[in-house]
């Protein structure tokens, strides 16, 4: 993402006070140049907001001094990533390094070298938005939406993309439902407009159209309706 935008979309996002800024949608935030910088400059605009990074955890013994400023970083077990006893010594001693586990495809070695970290947790393989068959998994079926609940992201977690546009949900990978463009919109306008409130709409009533027809995120979360 052009710097200059990610600066706007926070100015924006600023203006409502206090927030949460995921910063790795579809990507690996450890990779982009100026990750130190927009950290930073999320918190110099209010020192209330906080930030998460999802990171694969190939670059955090190159990185990790870089990026200590956010407020947690969560690694989805890759076996790519080694990290060294003094990058684990500094996320021990940081206490906001959270380790995830897929549990259809995780090892069960993995389960045993990280058991005595404080902070992991585990988690099933989601479809986003029925892009990837899930079929091989016994226990998980793409078509399965027995009392399925309406999905939180359309209620609590806006998504905009490194072009700017702004998606129905962070489970979009290929920009299939564009509801807005920012600049030519605020993300406040596009949050509150007809097209995300018929899409709300459509969940409450039991309704999946789109990307959530075959979609299985809604599962990782608990309802709260």
């Amino acid at each position: 993402m052009d710097f200059n935008l990610f600066k706007e979309i926070i100015n924006e996002a600023s203006r409502y006070g206090k927030r949460s800024f995921s910063l790795h949608l579809f990507g690996e935030p450890l990779l982009y140049p100026r990750i130190h910088d927009a950290i930073n400059y999320v918190k110099s605009c209010n020192k209330k907001h906080t930030v998460l990074l999802t990171t694969n955890g190939t670059k955090l013994n190159e990185l990790f001094d870089s990026v200590k400023e956010a407020d947690q970083i969560l690694w989805s077990w890759r076996r790519e990533a080694k990290f060294t006893d003094e990058t684990k010594r500094k996320l021990l001693r940081w206490g906001r390094f959270k380790v995830r586990f897929i549990s259809e495809v995780t090892p069960k070695e993995a389960y045993k070298e990280w058991e005595k970290w404080p902070n992991k947790e585990v988690r099933s393989l989601h479809n986003y938005g029925g892009e990837i068959d899930l079929s091989k998994f016994s226990a998980i079926s793409n078509s399965e939406n027995k009392n399925r609940w309406p999905c939180y992201h359309l209620w609590l977690a806006p998504a905009v993309a490194w072009n700017g546009n702004i998606l129905i949900c962070c489970a979009d990978p290929h920009q299939k439902e564009v509801i807005g463009k920012f600049k030519e919109q605020d993300v406040s306008d596009v949050w509150r407009g007809t097209r995300l409130n018929n899409i709300r709409k459509s969940h409450l009533e039991g309704k999946y159209f789109g990307i959530c027809k075959n979609c299985d995120v809604w599962r990782s979360y608990p309802s709260f309706f």
